[in-house]
């Protein structure tokens, strides 16, 4: 399924998607986190847990843009969800934001620059 919000589906196609609310609410809730820094960058490397704890992804503090500005790199990561944060409410967007003491699943204003992290495969 795409949607007009889905930057992932328009620019690569395919199977490639931005990942949905409930995929990143599964990510917090489902997983382990641990901060680290990789190549001179914090962020978190997120593992799964049983069966999937051999897969995991690191998830940069890449701050996030507002105007012609990028704040927060190094210390905040934030991640688009393809899902708005209501049907009512095309300029909130749902997102996946974190930093060193914590990881949440959230709202926040679209015209805010986040980073996209895409996935590949069909949101159940």
């Amino acid at each position: 399924m795409t949607t007009k919000h889905d930057a992932a589906q328009v620019h690569w196609g395919g199977e490639w998607r931005m990942p949905t609310n409930q995929e990143l609410k599964d990510l917090c809730n489902k997983c382990d986190w641990t901060w680290t820094t990789m190549n001179g960058v914090n962020g978190y490397v997120v593992r799964g847990r049983g069966n999937y704890a051999s897969v995991s992804i690191f998830l940069p503090c890449a701050g996030f843009g507002h105007g012609a500005s990028l704040g927060h790199a190094g210390s905040t990561g934030a991640y688009w969800a393809s899902v708005p944060h209501s049907d009512y409410n095309d300029f909130e967007a749902w997102d996946l934001g974190f930093n060193s003491g914590r990881h949440a699943v959230s709202y926040y204003y679209r015209y805010f620059g986040q980073s996209v992290r895409p996935v590949q495969g069909f949101a159940k």
